[in-house]
């Protein structure tokens, strides 16, 4: 109904929504969103803005795949109803979209009524030209520079603060600034890594510093160090994540009835359409045999697509490793506060290891490293509610693509207590790192 039908059809999906909870307003909101950019975003500011989703970055990311040029109108159309979610939720594609926002709506944003967007956008800016503040728009910096008579938070303050000295303003303590910048709030503005943190006084450097806590880590190396480190290969990011959850049950009932008994492992190349929906699909490179590569090519079929950049293109290839017993594709029910998927960290409890399956490298991979050397390798996965992997993704691979195959194999075996957050289970982007050294294997995460 969301995705093809009309506009009451679309009303009539959002009514019948609210009978559910929370999460099923999200679910409606990304079926809208693959109507596409300017169908979608007419619909959010008309109807969807006032239902109970939450995660905005999502829709909009969805609804601008491929099509960035509408990045202004998504920002104009939330500042316009005063939609301070909506309006975090397009600066969070546009941080990962490679554009400027049209210089007169980030101008609007800074002179917005809604404190809470000024301040989304001041920090925008602050990140996103942190490194480098020339690009900054000229009519940003008039917007920027204008007198303003009144106080607002200290967020919204210390951040147009950082952005004068950035636009090459003289840095100056102030009580103010110094508490601010020893607070919890702060905390979750200026990492470890920010580039804002080069505009910070000695004295304000030195509150941040005293709040950094060192975190011990297991870091699982082996126990001797290896004579020669081979360099691993950076992966670049997967345009598409396929396949995606099904109905609960659906998954396994197809590996059943196509008599799947093997282990697959490969990587298919994919196309889909505006909505994500798959058009072509080739498995030639994918082993389990064929009655496993007929199933895996209904399960693709069955999903949507998801696309992970507005950047990303409507065709790549999709890693594919699993068992018939171990498929993980079970939509969950609707949540009423944990529907996202969430990145580790913070508030985000992180998943803990209950099976861990050993790589069985493999003797050829062994010889060809020589004795002594080593090898890193970087995984990053969905770990589900049920502590379950799915959508396995290489973002750093070793040279020798049998040690890469190991490594994901026995990685989609393992089992976790799932991540948390607020004492309930939620759905997390997981990273592993795996060090294999000839006759030692160590885990980090």
């Amino acid at each position: 109904m969301a995705l093809l039908g009309s506009d009451d059809d679309i009303a009539l999906a959002v009514k019948t929504a609210a009978q559910w909870p929370s999460g099923m307003d999200d679910a409606v909101a990304v079926a809208v969103a693959r109507r596409g950019s300017v169908p979608a975003i007419e619909t959010y500011a008309s109807l969807l803005r006032k239902t109970r989703m939450t995660n905005h970055a999502e829709f909009f990311r969805v609804a601008l795949w491929g099509q960035r040029d509408a990045l202004p109108l998504a920002g104009a159309r939330a500042l316009g109803v005063g939609d301070e979610k909506g309006w975090r939720g397009v600066l969070g594609v546009l941080a990962d979209s490679d554009s400027a926002m049209a210089p007169g709506v980030m101008a609007a944003s800074l002179g917005a009524p809604s404190e809470d967007i000024r301040s989304a956008s001041v920090w925008y800016l602050v990140n996103a030209y942190g490194a480098d503040p020339s690009p900054i728009d000229g009519l940003v910096k008039e917007k920027l520079a204008a007198p303003r008579e009144e106080l607002s938070s200290d967020r919204e303050d210390f951040g147009r603060e950082l952005l004068r000295r950035m636009l090459g303003g003289e840095k100056k303590d102030d009580p103010r600034w110094l508490k601010f910048l020893d607070s919890k709030e702060a905390d979750g503005l200026l990492t470890g890594q920010d580039p804002a943190l080069q505009y910070l006084t000695d004295a304000e450097y030195a509150v941040r510093y005293n709040r950094c806590e060192v975190q011990s880590t297991d870091c699982a190396l082996p126990a001797k160090r290896s004579r020669f480190t081979i360099p691993s290969q950076e992966v670049g990011p997967s345009a598409i994540n396929l396949p995606e959850v099904l109905p609960a049950g659906l998954a396994d009932a197809i590996m059943s009835e196509a008599r799947c008994r093997d282990r697959w492992l490969g990587v298919a190349d994919a196309s889909v359409d505006r909505a994500g929906r798959v058009s072509a699909l080739d498995l030639g490179q994918v082993s389990g045999g064929t009655a496993c590569r007929r199933a895996l090519d209904t399960l693709l079929r069955l999903s949507f697509a998801t696309n992970t950049s507005v950047r990303s293109g409507f065709n790549g290839p999709v890693l594919l490793v699993g068992s018939p017993g171990n498929v993980c594709l079970d939509e969950d029910l609707p949540d009423s506060e944990n529907s996202s998927t969430f990145r580790t960290g913070g508030a985000i409890e992180s998943p803990k290891v209950l099976k861990r399956v050993e790589p069985q490298f493999p003797a050829s991979a062994r010889r060809a490293m020589g004795e002594g050397s080593n090898v890193v390798i970087v995984v990053e996965s969905v770990i589900s509610k049920s502590g379950c992997v799915r959508n396995i993704r290489l973002l750093k691979q070793s040279p020798y693509p049998e040690v890469n195959g190991a490594a994901v194999t026995a990685i989609s075996q393992w089992k976790f207590r799932p991540g948390y957050r607020d004492g309930k289970p939620v759905t997390v982007l997981f990273d592993l790192t795996i060090n294999f050294k000839v006759g030692n294997v160590a885990f980090r995460h």
